[in-house]
């Protein structure tokens, strides 16, 4: 609290005033309403895999980076769960939410404005336990139906890897898993982040070795957030000094990671 004096004099006397006035501290462009608001959606290590039984607590690459920078900025932690990552994209164009860990492909960049690349990841398909494919040329055939999920950029890059491929559209991992396990789909594509994930829920289902692109994965804020981007630099830097981001990888339990 401060204080200012002001004396007025009238008729001779004098009057002392004094006016209170109230210091606020100034807003951090990241997280503009006190409270760091991050983007997350289920079923991957890059992101959020939420606490399935007691003292097991959520995990995941994005999750765990919110709650340190909100830590860091001294604000509110929120993480807002999505069921796919199309409603993250979604809620981040309209500046619902703050934050977000996610691919920084060009088309994103038309609406979120990236860090560095924190971590790369690499691209292929998980193959259903019902089918003998074995290679990715194997997958180019109309009979074949490839999934992808809404909003990825899978769905924009598929068409020209495969071309002559069925591809069918999920809307979220539980979906794919689903078809995956009953055989309406052949394969699934996406990062090997979240195949591997997928794997481990569909016995007998194969990752490709194959590797079909990469994902570049950074943090994130809307376009209109000035003077975020200097700030989320340097907090990927400390937590790399520091060997945050190591455990934070670690404990994620991610795999396909790209090889520097």
């Amino acid at each position: 609290m401060s204080y200012r004096f002001f004396c007025v004099r009238a008729c001779g006397l004098v009057f002392s005033l004094t006016l209170f006035a109230c210091s606020t501290a100034p807003q951090n462009p990241i997280a503009p309403q006190g409270e760091l608001k991050t983007g997350l959606y289920k079923g991957t290590p890059t992101s959020i895999l939420p606490a399935g039984s007691i003292g097991v607590e959520s995990r995941g690459i994005g999750y765990e980076l919110g709650r340190d920078l909100s830590a860091k900025l001294g604000v509110k932690y929120s993480p807002v769960v999505f069921e796919k990552n199309a409603d993250v994209l979604a809620a981040v164009k309209k500046s619902e939410v703050d934050l977000v860990f996610t691919n920084a492909s060009a088309d994103r960049a038309q609406y979120i404005q990236f860090s560095k690349t924190v971590i790369q990841i690499e691209k292929g398909y998980l193959i259903s336990p019902h089918s003998n494919i074995n290679s990715p040329a194997e997958l180019n055939q109309k009979k074949v139906k490839i999934g992808y999920s809404v909003g990825s950029n899978s769905q924009r890059e598929l068409p020209e890897l495969i071309p002559y491929a069925t591809l069918v559209q999920t809307t979220s991992t539980k979906q794919a898993i689903e078809l995956l396990k009953s055989g309406e789909l052949d394969g699934f594509s996406t990062n090997k982040a979240i195949l591997y994930e997928l794997a481990a829920s569909i016995p007998g289902s194969r990752v490709l070795p194959a590797v079909i692109g990469y994902e570049n994965l950074a943090l994130g804020t809307p376009l209109n957030r000035h003077g975020t981007i200097e700030q989320l630099n340097l907090f990927i830097d400390e937590m790399t000094a520091s060997g945050k981001l190591k455990a934070i990888i670690e404990r994620s339990g991610i795999q396909g990671l790209a090889t520097k």
